[in-house]
């Protein structure tokens, strides 16, 4: 049953990794955010154990990159998890009752999308929440 207070209060989970392209990424969000009048969460997920120095750190770049375009949004939560990427975005997902997952999409070469695989592509399979896919970093919208 979906409460109330969950249809009033939508929300959109920004997952971010601080890779080149998270700006164009961050941009984005901000303006889908404010187009379609959603709270905004952040959510870093990294793969390795993180010590409370390096948290830190990635909380402040986290911090640097959303800031400015988020100037006039309050942001809902900003968290720095740790475990599988895409099994910890598909959970807050669902716990924190977001409205809509937004992941950036990089131009890879064939041997790094053999190698390395997708998180995007994991995060659509698993996910019960409508995701976003922005392409970010694309080699078409470079030099625009």
């Amino acid at each position: 049953m979906i409460k109330k207070s969950e249809l009033e209060n939508k929300s959109l989970l920004l997952c971010i990794d601080l890779e080149k392209g998270s700006d164009q990424l961050v941009t984005y969000a901000a303006q889908h955010a404010r187009r379609c009048k959603l709270t905004i969460q952040v959510l870093y997920v990294s793969h390795s154990r993180l010590d409370k120095t390096t948290r830190g750190k990635i909380l402040h770049h986290v911090h640097d990159r959303i800031d400015q375009p988020f100037s006039d949004f309050t942001i809902e939560t900003i968290k720095v998890e740790t475990g599988i990427i895409e099994e910890i975005i598909v959970k807050t997902a669902r716990h924190d009752h977001v409205e809509l997952i937004l992941l950036g999409r990089r131009q890879r070469s064939k041997v790094e999308r053999i190698h390395i695989g997708s998180t995007t592509r994991a995060v659509i399979a698993l996910a019960c929440r409508p995701v976003l896919v922005v392409p970010v970093n694309h080699p078409a919208e470079r030099g625009k």
